[in-house]
C-alpha cells in the first residue's frame, strides 16, 4: 500500500510538471508551431544593444537587415562569425545591416558575453552590432520546445522576412544569392 501511494505521488508530480511545461511552451507562445516564415512581417521587438541602449527591429526599417540569433557557447555560431567576417565586404556593399543577438539567458547554458563572442570569433569586426534578445523576442523568433542556437532572418527594407535559415556559416552563399536577386 505504501508503494502505491509513493507511485501515485510521483505520477501526480509528473502530470503537474507536464501541464506547466505545456502551458509555458505551447499555450503562452503565439508561434509555437513553426518559425516565422518568408513573407511575414518581422515582429518589432526591442533588444539590449552591447552599448547599453535599447533598440528595436523597427529601427532598421528602410534598410535590409540580417537578424541573427546565437548562443555564445555554440560552435556553429562561432563558425558563423568567422564566415561572416570573411564575407563582410559583400554585406557592407549591399548595405545589409547585421545584428547578432545572444538569445535570452544564452538558452539556459552559460557562455561568454555577446561582445566578447563577436570580437573573438568575428575577427574583431565592428560592422556587426551585438545585443541580447529579450525572453519574448527569443520565443517569437526561435520556436520552442526545440530551440535552435543558430537561426537567422533576412529582413527586407519594408520589414518583410525574405529568408529564414539555420547555421549561418553554411547559409552565406544562399543569403548572398537572395540579396543579389532581390536587388538589395
Amino acid at each position: 500500500m505504501r508503494i502505491k501511494i509513493k507511485y501515485l505521488a510521483y505520477v501526480i508530480i509528473a502530470v503537474i510538471a507536464l501541464v506547466i511545461m505545456i502551458n509555458f511552451f505551447i499555450i503562452n507562445h503565439p508561434k509555437s508551431s513553426k518559425y516565422l516564415t518568408a513573407g511575414e512581417t518581422a515582429p518589432y521587438y526591442t533588444f539590449q544593444a552591447v552599448n547599453g541602449s535599447t533598440l528595436s527591429v523597427n529601427s532598421y526599417r528602410g534598410k535590409p537587415l540580417l537578424l541573427w540569433f546565437v548562443a555564445t557557447w555554440c560552435s556553429s555560431c562561432a563558425e558563423g562569425n568567422s564566415a561572416l567576417a570573411s564575407n563582410l565586404n559583400f554585406f557592407e556593399s549591399h548595405n545589409v545591416k547585421i545584428v547578432e543577438l545572444e538569445q535570452y539567458d544564452d538558452l539556459g547554458t552559460s557562455g561568454m558575453s555577446i561582445s566578447r563572442f563577436i570580437s573573438e570569433y568575428g575577427n574583431n569586426n565592428s560592422y556587426v552590432q551585438g545585443g541580447v534578445a529579450s525572453y519574448n523576442m527569443t520565443l517569437v523568433y526561435n520556436t520552442p520546445p526545440t530551440f535552435q542556437p543558430d537561426i537567422y532572418y533576412l529582413i527586407s527594407p519594408s520589414g518583410k522576412i525574405l529568408y529564414v535559415g539555420e547555421g549561418l556559416a553554411g547559409g552565406i552563399p544562399a543569403l548572398e544569392n537572395i540579396i543579389t536577386n532581390a536587388g538589395l
